[in-house]
């Protein structure tokens, strides 16, 4: 008798954890839609920008190295990556100095708290750093030397034409209303880039 009542008890839970997760894999992406409705259109059209300006980099880079398939096969993952890398990295960044400027507006806090802060910074900015170089090594391996020399101009070149269209997409804007969107703040590079 008991057997079959744990038997029983087992069918229950059995079918209340199916249940449970049909509901959750049913309820997932209207979740998901609705975390990217509230962030906003003009945070999913910055990302849209970003993404687009990404593919179009990588495009160009691939006709102005004259990239063989090989070349891309390798080449490209690694400078999607290394884009990757400096979105993280940008995010995390500004979120600590976000933290970092709440320190200092706080009323006297403990120089350990400064201290800490600004070495978690300065930690993140090293680890960066180094996997930017590492990242920048293996795209340089798969290129030869002509390559590496295009890639180092192609960068800057690339950036300036980008401004140059969103300050014209601007103007353009701006005639036909009175506030013109701004680009995403992450899409201006440094001067390192490659």
């Amino acid at each position: 008798m008991r057997t079959k009542q744990a038997g029983s008890r087992c069918q229950i839970l059995k079918t209340v954890a199916t249940a449970l997760l049909l509901a959750t894999a049913l309820a997932a992406p209207p979740i998901a839609q609705e975390k990217e409705r509230r962030r906003g259109p003009e945070v999913r059209g910055k990302d849209d920008i970003r993404e687009t300006i990404q593919v179009l980099m990588v495009v160009s880079m691939k006709k102005s190295l004259e990239l063989t398939r090989d070349q891309e096969m390798e080449v490209v993952p690694r400078v999607t990556q290394l884009l990757d890398e400096r979105e993280r990295f940008a995010r995390e960044r500004r979120a600590a100095l976000r933290r970092l400027q709440i320190k200092i507006l706080e009323e006297a806090p403990e120089d350990r708290e400064f201290r800490g802060a600004v070495a978690q910074l300065d930690q993140m900015e090293k680890a960066h750093h180094e996997l930017e170089a590492r990242l920048r090594g293996d795209i340089d391996q798969s290129l030869n030397a002509r390559q590496q020399a295009e890639l180092r101009l192609f960068v800057p070149r690339f950036r300036q034409e980008m401004m140059r269209r969103i300050d014209q997409a601007r103007r353009v804007q701006e005639r036909r209303a009175p506030t013109a969107p701004t680009p995403p703040g992450d899409l201006v590079w440094g001067d390192d880039d490659f």
